[in-house]
């Protein structure tokens, strides 16, 4: 299979696969760990008016500055942050143009296969806290809004889960997306952002 759809167009696929090699290769604890959490890192990124400075989410990509990755050589660096790059102007075009679709896992629970958000929410309050989503306004929408990603996304919402029936947790993870969509246009009201359910990118 080819690596890319042109001379000079990676393709999704190996855009994926190259981030998650280099994240488990040189993540610790305090870092993404996959390509799921760094969509949500970004898509947090691109929900706010705010804009941080490349090095400051780049870093944040680690941890604290003792965690940044000490690269076998300048071309290894220099491809794992194009590679980063590319992924993040794909996620804020995809909230500037209205093609809005989450990269979640997909695991086989009891034989089925099941769709994993808990990776990418990680990675979306991840961001929201860098950037500082829902310290200042209405302090009710924000909480609503990110209440979806918090249940999935931290471990105060893991331990809540323990008391909820399945049909529970189906609804707030099907409110996911249309909660991220709601703190978008809250930032962007000129955005006409979309789910688009049958695009959303599910990694095994």
């Amino acid at each position: 299979m080819s690596e890319t759809k042109s001379d000079d167009v990676i393709s999704e696929e190996v855009l994926y696969e190259k981030i998650d090699h280099y994240l488990m290769m040189f993540g610790g604890d305090r870092s993404l760990l996959c390509v799921s959490e760094l969509d949500g890192f970004l898509t947090a990124l691109g929900c706010s008016l705010k804009e941080l400075e490349p090095d400051l989410w780049l870093n944040a990509i680690w941890g604290a500055d003792e965690d940044q990755p000490i690269w076998e050589n300048t071309e290894q660096e220099d491809e794992f942050l194009s590679l980063v790059l590319i992924m993040y102007m794909e996620t804020m075009n995809s909230l500037l143009f209205g093609d809005f679709y989450p990269v979640y896992l997909e695991q086989e629970v009891d034989g089925q296969q099941k769709i994993i958000v808990d990776e990418w929410c990680v990675g979306f309050i991840r961001g929201a806290k860098l950037i500082g989503i829902g310290l200042d306004g209405d302090r009710e929408f924000f909480d609503e809004v990110l209440a979806p990603a918090r249940l999935f996304g931290t471990e105060a919402g893991w331990e809540r889960q323990k008391s909820m029936v399945e049909e529970e947790i189906d609804f707030w993870r099907e409110n996911l997306e249309p909660s991220v969509l709601r703190l978008v246009q809250h930032f962007h009201p000129e955005m006409q952002t979309v789910p688009r359910l049958s695009d959303t990118r599910v990694l095994h």
